[in-house]
């Protein structure tokens, strides 16, 4: 192979384009949006919990059910690894009291355009306003700037997100295109979840505080509450 084709310019498309690169190969990433890490800047605005500073076996219970499955994953690029990608990036970090790891500029655009400049440099090309349209006769299709585009690549990867925020390019679009080739797949659908409680006065009063330090409960699971 020679060629490798990344669709979607995301933190997985982005560091897909950087390892097959390093491998030797011409890299394009297409990405839908005028502009790359739309979702990976909204991130930052909180200050950008990159990982948690744990061990491996320490970090996986709180995968539950997917423990398993992303156990090779985690191990092949674990919380230092995470650490040592971003300092080398020349972006300092640090640990806080829960162990989550930041940025010590505490976004994410510094890093974002530190990681861009690394991609230019090994030789990756970025194309925006490259809307994915399936495949033909060997090309992947876009409707790019200047109309129908096809673009020809011994591998493709496909860094498309889910369905999660259609302003900032994750529309879950994409599935449309490989249903038509017969891949199986499941559909997305809300993951989100309301709540009603009949709140005291004392609780209404504060409504719209952020809450901080607190673990909710439910059934065997719980999870710690961040701001």
């Amino acid at each position: 192979m020679s060629h490798a084709l990344v669709i979607g310019a995301g933190p997985a498309g982005l560091m897909a384009a950087q390892e097959l690169a390093a491998r030797g190969l011409r890299v394009t990433i297409c990405e839908a949006k005028p502009s790359v890490g739309r979702k990976f800047l909204m991130a930052g605005k909180s200050g950008l919990n990159l990982t948690k500073d744990e061990p491996i076996e320490k970090m996986l219970p709180h995968f539950y059910e997917a423990a398993d499955r992303l156990r090779p994953i985690l191990a092949g690029f674990d919380a230092g690894a995470v650490q040592d990608w971003t300092r080398g990036l020349g972006q300092e970090i640090f640990t806080g009291s829960t162990g989550r790891v930041f940025p010590r500029a505490m976004k994410a655009s510094p890093l974002l355009r530190a990681w861009l400049h690394r991609l230019d440099q090994i030789g990756v090309e970025l194309r925006t306003n490259m809307r994915w349209q399936g495949w033909e006769d060997g090309e992947t299709l876009f409707e790019g700037p200047d109309g129908r585009d096809g673009i020809r690549a011994d591998v493709t990867v496909l860094a498309l997100g889910g369905a999660s925020w259609a302003r900032l390019g994750s529309d879950g679009g994409w599935v449309d295109h490989l249903a038509k080739r017969g891949v199986p797949l499941s559909r997305f659908a809300p993951a989100n979840v309301g709540l009603h409680i009949a709140w005291s006065r004392h609780m209404l009063a504060r409504a719209g505080t952020a809450l901080k330090g607190v673990q909710f409960s439910a059934g065997p699971m719980t999870s710690r509450g961040r701001p």
